[in-house]
C-alpha cells in the first residue's frame, strides 16, 4: 500500500483509478492518522499520517493505492483517540443488540463497500399521496417475537418475510423507525427505538441476519417494491448534524438504496429546503407529527 495525494471532497471514503480516497473533518491543531485493519482484527495493520499542512481548512485527506477493500477496514485516530468516520457506509461491530462496543478498543471499524448490487430493474414506486396506506414499524420489534413466525427474527430479512402479511392488510407503504447505526446504550439505558446519536449513512448491523446489513437492507427494499410497497425512512437527525451532511445522507439513501421517502422533524430540519432539492423532489418528504388529535 502506498500513500498518494488525495482529494478533500466528498467527505468519507470514495474509490477510483485504483485508489481509495479518505477525507475527514478535523479541528485545527489536532493530529490525525488513518488506521487500516485487516478485516475482523482489532489492531491496525497500517497507519498513515494526515498532517495539518497537507489538509485544506479543517479537512484532512489522502489516497491509498494498492488497498484491497475486501480485506481491510478503517478508522481514524485524532489526538490519540480512535475516531469512527461520521460518513461511514457500513460498520464492522457486534451484531448483538444492546451490547455497546468500545471504539477506543477498536471494537467498531468502518467497512468498505462493494459497489456491485443487482437491483434487477427496481425503481421508485411514486405512489400518489392520496392512495398511500402506511404502516409504521420498528425493524427489530416487527418480527422479533415468536408469533411473527419468520425464520430471521428482528432483521431486514425478517421484515421481508412479512410482506404477504402486509399485503393482506392492504398496506402499500412501510415507514421504518431508524434503521441506521444508532447508539443502543445511552446513559446505561437501552435505546430500543433508535433516536439519538448515530452513524446515519450505515444500515444497522444488528438488523442483519447475515454478514452484510447493506445487502440485506437492499434486498428488503427490492422485495417491498416488487410487492408494490414503498419504503420510507424516519431520519431523526440530531440538532448538531450539519445541514450539508443531512442533505448528502438523504440523497445517499435515495440513490444507493432506492428509498421512496423520508420522515423528518420540522423542528430540527429545514423541510421546505429539502422539498426544493432537485433530486429529492423525486421522493416523498414527510413531516414528523408526534401529537395525537
Amino acid at each position: 500500500m502506498k500513500k498518494m495525494e488525495g482529494c478533500p471532497q466528498p467527505l468519507g471514503v470514495t474509490y477510483g483509478d485504483g485508489k481509495v480516497n479518505f477525507a475527514v473533518s478535523v479541528p485545527m491543531g489536532k493530529r490525525c492518522e488513518l488506521l487500516l485493519y485487516r478485516a475482523g482484527h482489532k489492531e491496525p495493520k497500517a497507519v498513515f499520517e494526515m498532517p495539518e499542512e497537507e489538509g485544506l481548512g479543517e479537512v484532512r485527506f489522502l489516497a491509498v493505492e494498492g488497498l484491497d477493500i475486501r480485506k481491510y477496514e478503517y478508522n481514524y485516530r485524532i489526538d490519540g483517540k480512535v475516531f469512527v468516520d461520521p460518513f461511514v457506509k457500513e460498520l464492522a461491530r457486534t451484531r448483538q443488540f444492546g451490547k455497546k462496543p468500545k471504539a477506543e478498543n477498536h471494537e467498531i471499524r468502518g467497512k468498505f463497500l462493494d459497489a456491485e448490487y443487482d437491483w434487477e430493474g427496481d425503481a421508485y414506486l411514486k405512489l400518489p399521496y392520496h392512495e398511500v396506506i402506511a404502516y409504521s414499524l420498528h425493524i427489530r420489534g416487527f418480527t422479533k417475537h415468536s408469533s411473527s413466525k419468520v425464520k430471521r427474527k428482528g432483521t431486514f430479512a425478517g421484515a421481508a418475510e412479512k410482506i404477504p402479511y402486509l399485503k393482506e392488510l392492504g398496506i402499500n407503504q412501510i415507514q421504518c423507525m431508524p434503521v441506521y447505526e444508532f447508539e443502543e446504550v445511552l446513559e446505561e439505558q437501552i435505546n430500543y427505538w433508535g433516536y439519538g446519536p448515530a452513524y446515519y449513512f450505515a444500515p444497522k448491523a444488528a438488523y442483519a441476519s447475515g454478514k452484510s446489513a447493506v445487502k440485506e437492507f437492499k434486498d428488503m427494499i427490492k422485495a417491498c417494491h416488487s410487492a408494490g410497497i414503498e419504503v420510507v425512512l424516519d431520519m431523526a437527525f440530531e440538532e448538531d448534524v450539519p445541514l450539508q451532511m443531512m442533505d448528502e445522507c438523504l440523497r445517499y439513501y435515495m440513490l444507493e438504496y432506492h428509498v421512496d421517502g423520508f420522515i423528518l422533524n420540522p423542528e430540527r430540519v429545514p423541510i421546505t429546503m429539502f422539498r426544493k432539492d432537485p433530486l429529492l423532489k423525486a421522493v416523498k418528504i414527510l413531516e414528523r407529527q408526534d401529537g395525537f388529535l
